[in-house]
């Protein structure tokens, strides 16, 4: 059996966390870098500013200033202020936690039509997950570590209450949007709504954040209580940003869906593919830029119809003869024999 206060136990699960921090922090940088330009045309005025902005952008520098603590705490070859470091590092996790509710709070109250009673118990979840952000930030400790050289986190079981209120907010948003979707959307319909609103995202902050809270309420040792809340908390970051980057395009009808159609020059297959593209406010009012922009249909064939060419002839018969030249058939004007007339005579009229 795994002796898990054991002091080489310990150092080997420091250093496999101090590896996934490091992975977790790269992945983040790279998401971080990657969608700048939102902010950027958020500052050009090329998308339209609204209050909820402040709270994406604060999300997103609440957690890349926890990646930098990560990086600077694990990374350091000389002691420091351990408890500093602890509390700054407490103060930049569960900041980006709480912002990251608060996108999904957001979003559950415009689903439900800003139902008061939403607002409401949105705002208590809120308040409830501020006030524990401040309690950890005050127990938050570390001491320097010199078999790792390294700060190391002490009573980490007392985030377990901070963890515990992440994920039961979590779940309620989730329950939350998924309702209101489903009672305004009854059907097959409400999933794929749910599906093009980002609740996927949220699904899989949820299922992030059981790790973690499953590892306080075993208590291992200090070290494996924390090795899994970074990972966590910008999980649950990236959904929430990428939640609102989507939803905001979408209602500033920024975002154009439309059905790209190509066939196979081989086989004659026609293919169709749901394709989804960010357009400018310029572009939207230039329909022609939008048309070049928004469909570009790559190999398409386009087969030339031919054209048929028909005649219709009428004629006007005057006598039809029977097998019977005794008999005839007449029309309304009085009929005439073919011995009154020449067959050089007979008109037919086409039309």
């Amino acid at each position: 059996m795994v002796d898990w206060h054991n002091p080489s136990t310990i150092v080997a699960e420091y250093t496999a966390w101090v590896k996934l921090l490091h992975v977790i922090d790269g992945v983040y940088l790279w998401e971080f870098i990657c969608n700048l330009s939102f902010e950027w045309s958020l500052l050009r005025g090329r998308r339209q500013w609204r209050w909820t902005a402040a709270f994406y952008i604060a999300c997103r520098l609440a957690t890349i200033a926890e990646v930098v603590s990560n990086i600077v705490g694990f990374d350091v070859t000389s002691p420091i202020n351990c408890k500093i470091w602890s509390q700054l590092l407490a103060l930049f996790v569960y900041a980006a936690g709480t912002l990251s509710l608060s996108l999904y709070a957001v979003r559950s109250v415009a689903v439900w039509q800003r139902s008061l009673l939403i607002t409401i118990i949105s705002g208590a979840i809120i308040l409830a997950n501020f006030g524990a952000w401040i309690r950890r930030i005050v127990q938050a400790d570390a001491v320097w570590n010199p078999q790792t050289m390294a700060c190391l986190r002490i009573h980490t079981d007392r985030a377990l209450l901070n963890n515990m209120m992440l994920l039961s907010a979590e779940v309620i948003f989730f329950v939350l949007m998924a309702s209101g979707i489903y009672y305004r959307n009854p059907g097959p319909r409400a999933f794929r709504i749910m599906c093009r609103e980002g609740l996927l995202w949220l699904v899989v902050a949820i299922l992030v954040q059981i790790i973690p809270t499953s590892f306080l309420l075993l208590n291992l040792n200090d070290v494996m209580n924390v090795m899994f809340i970074t990972p966590s908390v910008v999980c649950t970051s990236i959904g929430a940003t990428r939640m609102y980057r989507t939803l905001s395009d979408r209602q500033a009808g920024n975002l154009l869906d439309f059905w790209e159609t190509s066939r196979d020059e081989m086989t004659g297959e026609i293919r169709f593919r749901r394709q989804t593209q960010f357009i400018t406010p310029s572009e939207a009012q230039n329909t022609e830029a939008v048309t070049t922009t928004a469909l570009p249909m790559g190999r398409l064939v386009r087969s030339q119809p031919q054209l048929e060419e028909r005649y219709v002839e009428r004629f006007e018969a005057r006598d039809i003869e029977l097998d019977d030249d005794s008999l005839t058939i007449k029309d309304a004007k009085p009929s005439i024999t073919a011995d009154d007339k020449s067959e050089t005579e007979w008109e037919t009229h086409a039309k």
